[in-house]
């Protein structure tokens, strides 16, 4: 995973970089991530963070503001971490969802197995 802090118009701490590398650490069990970008800025008053996060194939993104940046990151973090869990549910109910014949993938395999060894003929039909 390659991670990325993009500071504008504000100086992170080491505290501030610590969280969002704990933070960017948690995100691997929902996914398998590639990029993480945080662009934290200051805008009026509010402190912002925003995340971008690519996955193989799909993109996500947060935003959040904020009086402190730490709060701001978790806010970031919490929302895109949310994301990545309806997409790994969605993941794995597709794979466990019943195709055309009733069976899911992982049964219709076996069942495809299983019919071609039958179909094979045996080693004494072969000698005849």
């Amino acid at each position: 995973m390659h991670l990325d802090i993009q500071p504008r118009n504000y100086k992170p701490t080491a505290r501030v970089r610590e969280t969002i590398e704990d933070k960017s650490q948690k995100l691997l069990k929902y996914a398998d991530v590639d990029r993480v970008r945080y662009t934290l800025s200051e805008e009026n008053l509010d402190l912002v963070c925003e995340v971008h996060l690519h996955v193989m194939g799909k993109d996500f993104h947060a935003k959040a503001s904020s009086e402190d940046m730490l709060n701001s990151v978790d806010q970031a973090s919490a929302a895109l971490e949310k994301q990545l869990r309806r997409y790994k549910s969605k993941r794995e109910d597709r794979r466990k969802a019943p195709d055309a014949s009733g069976m899911n993938s992982a049964n219709a395999l076996e069942a495809t197995l299983a019919s071609e060894a039958a179909s094979e003929p045996d080693e004494d039909e072969i000698d005849r």
